[in-house]
């Protein structure tokens, strides 16, 4: 272990953050030959997703999912009877995972491809200076991939009660008897549900008239109905006005009524991690508390890079990985560029929301004349099959350039709600991604009876032959 002394030293590219973005950057530039040092102010590695986002959360999802599955089983003819809840079980289980996938991101992996790891609150002193746990060192070029932090929004009273955000409720020991959720966007919902699966009564309280706002108003209202069915309340189109204590009680005043539980996650969005160390020292220019950045992941400085959800971009895992990739190779010195046009993404309810592309509005607002394909997962054998019917496949196409409507266009959006959704809308990133002509999906032979066959059936709602026979009841084509 080195000593500060001997830390004093000077890097082509200092990485500030270890999570995704970071971690990608920090390799990336190592692998273009740079000499890199990552800075992380956390005792470990690793950053929100590995410890307060996707992976405990999926954790905690996976759970609460078997357990709606117990007491569905008797609709299934299997005589059952659910085992009573244990939550600090539940909570150890959650905890094993992390640390179980924490294992890839241990500071060793870096050490040995030779990247200087050091822990501590880092301080930028000016331009290719920093200082961190009592070593300062000098760099050629920056990375700063800080990440995001819970986005709380300015209720009365707020500040005077114990709220949970994404990071702390997934700490929690004890199930709350009844939760309060404050925002109806993926966390919320993917949280909201599985606390109510898990035994606790939920409320989501959403400023907007309708749930996840970035998808097909279509996949909103089906996710609402779904969570309505199982005893959430929704409360939307409402206004948070003001939150206090009540003795043991929090007791939030939506939309002129009280609304009392024994928990409230805040759950209404993220803000940048720009404060607190330096980053005003060098003139980087923000945007709505985010740095700007552009496709090269440059900022405004010559020489310091920014990637993830720092910049306010897609704040998707998979997304700060392509961005740290992009802005470790041209701190190294490379000309890389981000490419997020065909990005998927997921909302872990149940049946989950995937979603690619542009959405039918704004496919027509950006390619004029489209057409869509939409089919219900009731027509689809598989789920039927598992009882779990769904959900919907919905398909944008527009006209390709001097080829026009041959071959049914090109896929420009996908919106895929149903059990394994996230799995089935990679075939339509790929499709995007390459540019095939849409009608290749129903085209290539998908194996009966699967899941997958959804979007192959959906793509022959393209074609009249395809209406025909999903009108008769076969398999489209």
């Amino acid at each position: 272990m080195e000593d500060a002394g001997e830390r004093d030293r000077s890097f082509d590219v200092v990485v500030l953050g270890g999570g995704t973005a970071g971690l990608t950057a920090a390799l990336a530039a190592r692998h273009a030959g740079a000499s890199v040092a990552l800075l992380e102010q956390e005792p470990r590695l690793g950053g929100d997703c590995s410890f307060y986002g996707c992976v405990p959360s999926k954790a905690l999802i996976e759970v609460a999912n078997l357990a709606f599955g117990l007491r569905r089983a008797a609709e299934e003819g299997l005589v059952a009877e659910a085992p009573p809840l244990d939550f600090r079980a539940v909570a150890a289980r959650r905890a094993r995972i992390v640390e179980e996938i924490a294992v890839d991101e241990r500071d060793e992996r870096f050490e040995r491809a030779g990247i200087a790891v050091l822990h501590g609150e880092a301080e930028l002193l000016g331009a290719g200076t920093v200082h961190v746990d009592g070593a300062t060192l000098r760099y050629g070029r920056l990375v700063v991939a800080t990440g995001s932090d819970p986005a709380v929004p300015p209720v009365e009273g707020i500040e005077t009660v114990p709220y949970l955000t994404n990071r702390s409720v997934l700490e929690l020991e004890e199930l709350p008897a009844r939760l309060l959720v404050l925002g109806g966007g993926a966390i919320g919902l993917e949280l909201a549900q599985a606390f109510a699966r898990l035994g606790s009564r939920v409320t989501v309280v959403e400023l907007l008239d309708r749930l996840l706002p970035r998808e097909e108003p279509e996949a909103g209202a089906l996710i609402a109905d779904v969570l309505r069915g199982e005893g959430i309340e929704l409360r939307l189109g409402v206004e948070a006005e003001s939150v206090r204590r009540d003795d043991a009680e929090i007791v939030l005043r939506a939309g002129g009524d009280e609304l009392r539980g024994d928990a409230l996650l805040v759950a209404t969005g993220r803000r940048g991690h720009t404060g607190g160390f330096g980053l005003e020292r060098l003139g980087v220019a923000l945007e709505k508390g985010y740095i700007v950045a552009d496709r090269r992941c440059r900022s405004s400085v010559a020489g310091v890079f920014a990637a993830g959800d720092v910049t306010g971009g897609l704040q998707f895992t998979h997304v700060a990985a392509h961005e740290g990739r992009v802005a470790g190779l041209n701190a190294a010195g490379k000309r890389a560029k981000t490419d997020e046009r065909v990005t998927p993404w997921v909302t872990f309810t149940d049946p989950e929301v995937a979603h690619v592309g542009l959405t039918e509005a704004e496919a027509r607002e950006r390619r004029g004349d489209v057409r869509v394909a939409w089919l219900p997962m009731d027509a689809v054998d598989r789920p039927r099959i598992v009882e779990r019917p769904l959900g919907f496949v919905k398909l944008v196409t527009a006209k390709r350039p001097v080829l026009g409507w041959t071959g049914g266009g090109e896929l420009v959006g996908a919106q895929i709600v149903g059990p394994r959704a996230g799995e089935l809308i990679q075939e339509c990133a790929l499709a995007m991604q390459t540019r095939v002509f849409a009608g290749r999906l129903t085209q290539t032979i998908h194996a009966y009876p699967t899941a997958s066959m959804a979007v192959q059936q959906g793509a022959a709602q393209l074609f009249p032959l395809g209406r025909v026979l999903a009108d008769a009841g076969g398999e489209g084509g």
